[in-house]
């Protein structure tokens, strides 16, 4: 922002970016059955990619259009999920109609949601068409359960929210979406899907499609008699012209980018961002993550709800954050690969909790409407994975990647490092560190009681006058890391403000 003078020439500047890619990694360093590979290219581009921006937004729209390799089919078909995650690097910035429509096509989301091979009804075989992916793309993906206001109020009668959809709409959405299969397969039924190309989009097999006419969205018909590509186009229409995707999509990325408790008005003024880019497109992604990241209440909070704005860090962002932080490096032996001390990159999430396409369900690690206290108004959908086992193994990683995997130790021929040396220099003036480290770790938000506490207690333990060179040296090393992980093991470090 220094250099480019204004949030919007830096948006600029990332939309402009190169895109970086995983796929091409995985498949030039794995054959496609392990996700090592996937998770390291991953935490390469969160940490390196000049594309911050749209990898940030790859990585929110990853807990909105849900894929995990905890599937047994997926966990082996590791090209296909890092195509899955660049497809939304790429399109995540583009329209939305665009985004739903490769979603939908795409292999990884037809195995893990069941659209793959989904065929139309036949009694004779007891086979009705599978409702998963119909059900999901309604509640998860795009309109959410309850009708809502442009400002993604839910609307009420009686008392009651108003359905956007019931089981009959799931039913009829579940017929639209079947005669898919593989672009490359030559069956329609098999128990291997592993020869068969799992990255190019599903294509139609007529044979299994049903062609009845349907009643969708708003009692809109479509059919009978239609193909399954253009009853498949005229029923994501039919979804992305209803008025609750603009506030449903907005709050969802709102809450992953900025804050778990938007005020309406947030949500209503990128709703209709959404709505309207300005030139009268519809649905443009690039328009709306500006309207997000620009918008007043970001820059400046909730003004009227001060105490609610922000939100808990994701666990994964607590790392990239330390690890951007201080110019984290590889180790020399480590072919640029981060892989914290005494962790393979692909376990880091049997620590924190998370990692990038591991959802242990279609409904992402956490919910949105996770409350943070029973009964309170309040949400705070990471908490549900803050558990004690989690908050605890997360701060010991933290806690050993500071201590031991800084540029002062001795063995990091394999870790990952992070350069303490700027603020070594600047260990003999406490208050400049702690300044220094304030504003790089929690943006400004370090209580005064916390820091005269980190003071006192750097300025006791760790005495860098009248002693030797080295022994001041030494003191200010300790006074650095003591200083960060009393920074970054504390709970201001695990809100977003």
């Amino acid at each position: 922002l220094q250099r480019l003078a204004s949030f919007d020439r830096w948006i600029d500047d990332q939309l402009e970016a190169p895109i970086s890619r995983t796929e091409p990694y995985v498949r030039a360093n794995s054959n496609g059955s392990l996700a090592t590979t996937r998770h390291m290219i991953w935490w390469m581009n969160a940490i390196d990619g000049r594309d911050q921006l749209r990898q940030r937004v790859a990585f929110a729209l990853s807990q909105i259009f849900v894929v995990s390799d905890f599937d047994y089919e997926l966990r082996n078909a590791q090209y296909a999920m890092s195509g899955y995650y660049d497809m939304l690097a790429t399109d995540g910035l583009g329209n939305f109609r665009d985004l739903i429509e490769k979603v939908t096509l795409h292999p990884v989301m037809g195995i893990y949601l069941s659209m793959l091979r989904n065929e139309k009804a036949d009694p004779a075989r007891n086979v009705r068409p599978d409702e998963n992916y119909a059900r999901e793309i309604l509640q998860l993906f795009t309109i959410g359960l309850y009708q809502l206001a442009p400002d993604g109020e839910v609307r009420m009668s009686g008392g009651k929210p108003i359905p956007t959809y019931n089981q009959t709409t799931v039913e009829e959405f579940a017929k639209v979406f079947t005669g898919w299969n593989l672009a490359d397969a030559d069956v329609w039924q098999s128990n291997d899907l592993t020869k068969f190309d799992k990255e190019r989009p599903m294509v139609p097999v007529e044979e299994y499609h049903d062609r009845s006419e349907k009643t969708l969205l708003q009692a809109t018909t479509v059919g009978p008699g239609l193909d399954a590509r253009t009853e498949l186009g005229l029923a994501l229409d039919n979804i992305f012209a209803h008025q609750n995707v603009g506030p449903f999509v907005s709050r969802l990325l709102i809450q992953r980018l900025v804050t778990s408790n938007p005020s309406p008005g947030y949500v209503g003024r990128v709703a209709a961002r959404f709505a309207d880019n300005g030139d009268g497109v519809r649905g443009d992604m690039a328009a709306v993550v500006r309207a997000i990241l620009t918008d007043a209440e970001a820059r400046n909070g909730h003004l009227s709800a001060p105490d609610t704005f922000g939100k808990i860090k994701e666990p994964v962002l607590r790392l990239t954050q330390l690890w951007r932080a201080f110019d984290v490096e590889p180790g020399p032996d480590a072919d640029g690969v981060y892989r914290p001390k005494a962790r393979a990159i692909d376990q880091i999430g049997d620590v924190l909790g998370q990692a990038p396409m591991r959802s242990p369900s279609v409904f992402n690690f956490y919910q949105p409407d996770h409350r943070a206290r029973p009964g309170s108004d309040i949400v705070a959908p990471e908490a549900q994975i803050l558990t004690e086992v989690d908050l605890a193994s997360s701060n010991n990683m933290l806690f050993v990647q500071i201590y031991y995997g800084n540029n002062r130790t001795q063995d990091r021929t394999n870790i990952a490092t992070i350069n303490i040396d700027r603020e070594i220099a600047m260990a003999g003036d406490v208050d400049a560190l702690i300044d220094h480290l304030d504003v790089l770790l929690v943006a400004g938000r370090l209580p005064v009681a916390q820091r005269r506490a980190i003071a006192t207690h750097l300025t006791s333990a760790h005495v860098v006058t009248g002693v030797t060179a080295a022994e001041a040296l030494q003191a200010r090393t300790q006074r650095v890391l003591d200083a960060v992980f009393c920074i970054v093991g504390s709970p201001v470090h695990l809100v977003q403000k």
